[in-house]
């Protein structure tokens, strides 16, 4: 469960009305987020001031989002972040050997890959996709 969620739903409820299961993971998941806060904050901290690495932080943690929502790299700009759309092939060859399995809602791993130029008179074709998951392989007998 998310974090977030937990501490919410003791907010909302009030410690009186939940159980001490439910107090005792909501304790754990607020310490949980000020950890993850803490490390966030400094690691931004190397890029950006002190102030505002706290402040860009605390919108990544607070459990604004769901973990697989994905931040556009318009929306990342706009927090400050110095993010770059150019990556070599090297890393799109390092995120191949690491298959997602599919689900209903996209996830965090789509990384569009650049078309490869077709022949003239023919219709383009994505670069090279991702290798067939172990899941797609045939039962070993």
């Amino acid at each position: 469960m998310p974090a977030a969620s937990i501490v919410k739903v003791v907010e909302l409820k009030g410690p009186q009305r939940v159980g001490d299961e439910l107090l005792i993971l909501a304790d754990m998941a607020q310490k949980a987020r000020l950890q993850v806060l803490s490390f966030v904050a400094q690691v931004l901290g190397k890029h950006m001031d002190e102030k505002r690495s706290l402040q860009v932080a605390t919108v990544l943690t607070e459990g604004r989002w769901t973990h697989d929502f994905p931040i556009t790299v318009q929306a990342a700009r706009s927090l400050g972040l110095n993010v770059s759309t150019n990556m070599p092939r090297t890393v799109y060859d390092l995120m191949d050997l690491y298959p997602q399995g599919g689900g209903i809602r996209p996830s965090v791993w789509y990384v569009p890959l650049r078309r490869v130029p077709a022949a003239p008179g023919t219709p383009a074709s994505p670069a090279p996709g991702r290798p067939e998951s172990k899941d797609s392989a045939p039962a070993a007998k």
